[in-house]
């Protein structure tokens, strides 16, 4: 793999994008020069094994983990639920307002109608 591609793959990862990032997050790897290859590779296998551990974790948390993660799935369930029904409340509202919007055009025009016809009026009673 070259040095490139090796960068590369070590920042996604650790999800960071520069070197500074990479060893406030990774304490171990701040004594690494990373100028060099090797350092590149050295860092590779700590975050990949750092994240092997992370996802092992998360797999089977310890127990109070596991009650704070159903909370934190109720809440967000409960959450989308709100939203998507805000949303649809949007759309109605939504809808409402385009309907009183094309109402009161019509009301505009029936007005500019009634104005004209009201001033077409008198000039009829001259005629006659």
């Amino acid at each position: 793999m070259n040095l490139q591609k090796l960068k590369a793959t070590v920042y996604e990862i650790a999800a960071v994008s520069t070197i500074k990032q990479l060893k406030t997050k990774y304490e171990v790897l701040k004594s690494l020069d990373m100028r060099c290859k090797a350092s590149w590779e050295q860092a590779l296998a700590i975050v990949q094994q750092h994240q092997t551990k992370f996802t092992s974790w998360l797999e089977n948390p310890p127990d109070e983990y596991k009650e704070l993660f159903a909370e934190i799935d109720q809440v967000a369930g409960s959450y989308d639920n709100e939203l998507a029904l805000l949303k649809q409340k949007q759309q109605v509202m939504m809808s409402v307002a385009d309907d009183l919007q094309a109402l009161a055009a019509e009301i505009q025009d029936e007005g500019d109608r009634l104005k004209y016809e009201a001033r077409q009026i008198p000039q009829q009673a001259d005629w006659n």
